[in-house]
């Protein structure tokens, strides 16, 4: 019982409270807006939103709970989530940009191939932009960073880690229960592999920060109207060309961490080393009890 409880308690809450994270100013103006009929703009939704989710980031997480690493400085912190610049970041940067224009043309060619994709460049405005901010950090520093440390310390894999991450994510962004909802939902999870991938393999979260935010920037200028699919051809147009490309991105996150140094020195995901730390810090408070 107390094993269950401690696993809740260390483990299950704080999982829960990332994932809050990354939506909490958006839940609070859906509820203003239903609730005291207080209707608040999409612009100033995401920037609620984004304020919010730093304040949980970089206070409640390593000041009040102290997870994932336990006690540490706020620099440790976010180094050891992987939210910092490395060396050469500019590679990081342009390898983000790659990966993303490798998902948006999936899109756009399974898009073109159903035959109704419309140019229109509306699509692209400063709202929708401030609004993927949120996405591109928050939910990189959520899933890949705290989400994943939170794993780790329990199945003690990266690989099983990763895994349930990504189910995670995938399960957060279900929007109905009809066959092609689905169908989105693992496409979710399918592109949530390739920032997972860039992630492990750049070992930090910039190159996937710039990924996500710009794969959800312009993800409607690579759809049809209204990103409406019908039927089982265009589904699967562009489905299949979203997934194959999502397979050239991670080769390219690959080849650009082994072949062309877009890597931090440190690994991101090492069991072993954060299981030294945690042990180190349990027998420092030993001490100190002692």
């Amino acid at each position: 019982m107390n094993k269950f409880r401690d696993f809740m308690r260390g483990t299950v809450s704080p999982i829960g409270l990332a994932i809050v994270l990354t939506s909490l100013g958006f839940l609070l103006r859906l509820l203003l807006d239903v609730l005291l009929d207080v209707e608040i703009s999409k612009l100033a939704g995401s920037v609620l939103n984004f304020l919010l989710a730093a304040l949980i980031a970089f206070f409640i997480f390593p000041t009040l709970l102290k997870q994932p690493f336990g006690k540490v400085t706020l620099s440790e912190y976010a180094r050891r989530v992987g939210l910092f610049l490395p060396l050469n970041a500019w590679r990081h940067v342009v390898l983000g940009v790659v990966l993303a224009a490798c998902t948006l043309g999936g899109m756009l060619v399974g898009s073109i191939l159903t035959g109704r994709y419309v140019l229109d460049w509306s699509t692209i405005n400063i709202s929708h932009t401030v609004f993927s901010l949120n996405p591109g950090v928050w939910e990189e520093f959520a899933f890949r960073g705290i989400i994943m440390f939170m794993l780790l310390k329990s199945v003690r894999s990266a690989r099983k880690a990763a895994l349930i991450q990504i189910l995670l994510f995938g399960l957060v962004h279900i929007k109905g229960v009809d066959l092609w909802s689905w169908v989105d939902v693992i496409s979710v999870m399918i592109i949530t592999l390739a920032f997972t991938y860039a992630a492990y393999k750049t070992r930090t979260l910039l190159a996937g920060i710039v990924f996500h935010f710009l794969h959800d920037a312009l993800l409607l200028f690579g759809q049809v109207p209204e990103g409406e699919y019908f039927g089982f051809t265009e589904n699967v147009l562009f489905y299949v060309a979203l997934w194959a490309m999502v397979g050239v991105a991670c080769l390219v996150a690959k080849v650009a961490a082994e072949k062309l140094g877009v890597q931090a020195q440190a690994e991101l995901y090492q069991v072993e080393q954060n299981l030294s730390e945690e042990q180190t810090e349990r027998h420092d408070e030993g001490d100190r009890s002692a």
